[in-house]
């Protein structure tokens, strides 16, 4: 779980909220239509309306108008990013929700509350950490359709908030993709595992293994996961899944863990 948490934690520092369009440096907006309508200033009222500084004079665009609308880059985005990465976190804390706030409705503040859930992260505070992630996904709802979601549910065990995840979960599993599903059925084992309940876990591992086959993607980390929990159980068959990671999952990064396991 916790390599899952230190994924989804450095993805939210590279990779920008899924939104539908890429970011240039200058203030636009991009009509319903998909027309983007460039300005020299832009500004949003409390209401979300848009205010656009173009070349032939002012536009207002209101709120449901248009698809999305950006200001140019803060200039301290970028700080918050570096002090971020290197563990400052309470200096990037005030620098996001200052974006938050002056940037509200222009694109940065969502940029900035993909961000914060990575503080709280670093900060241990994992109950503002699963909040910081509500608030992206309110102002955001396409940032829950990406991988930051899965963030979000790593965060949820830690925050010991098991009975919300397993629903969520439970709905991934009848409905999701295969990949998706396999993550939610690893995930069921971690939040048996965060209890302390060891052989729940390995059958919630185990089912992946058997399961979800097809998902390769997730294999390694079931194979693994399954193993550690059998190997506390002092089932013997632990030494035949830690095998299996390191001949048929080699690349993987369970690979080594494995290894130093036989």
């Amino acid at each position: 779980m916790k390599k899952r948490i230190v994924y989804s934690a450095v993805l939210a520092l590279v990779v920008l909220v899924c939104l539908p369009c890429l970011v240039e440096a200058a203030a636009f907006v991009v009509t319903p239509q998909g027309n983007k309508i460039e300005g020299t200033d832009i500004r949003a009222n409390s209401k979300g309306d848009i205010i656009l500084q173009t070349a032939v004079g002012s536009r207002t665009f209101l709120k449901g108008q248009y698809a999305q609308a950006v200001a140019d880059k803060p200039d301290d985005f970028d700080k918050a990013r570096k002090l971020i990465e290197m563990g400052k976190y309470d200096e990037a804390l005030p620098i996001l929700n200052n974006i938050v706030s002056k940037y509200k409705f222009l694109y940065w503040d969502s940029q900035a509350q993909a961000l914060l859930p990575n503080v709280y992260v670093g900060k241990g505070d994992y109950v503002a950490a699963v909040k910081a992630y509500e608030e992206l996904f309110a102002n955001a709802p396409k940032a829950r359709e990406g991988d930051l979601v899965w963030g979000y549910r790593d965060v949820l065990i830690k925050a010991k908030q098991y009975g919300r995840l397993s629903s969520e979960l439970d709905e991934v599993i009848a409905s999701g993709s295969r990949g998706d599903a396999a993550k939610a059925q690893i995930l069921r084992g971690d939040i048996s595992r965060a209890k302390g309940q060891v052989e729940p876990a390995a059958l919630d591992y185990l089912r992946t293994v058997v399961l979800f086959k097809d998902a390769k993607d997730q294999q390694a980390e079931a194979h693994f996961k399954a193993a550690e929990m059998l190997e506390q159980l002092r089932d013997r068959r632990a030494q035949d899944l830690y095998r299996v990671v390191v001949e048929e999952y080699g690349d993987s990064p369970y690979a080594k863990q494995a290894r130093s396991k036989m």
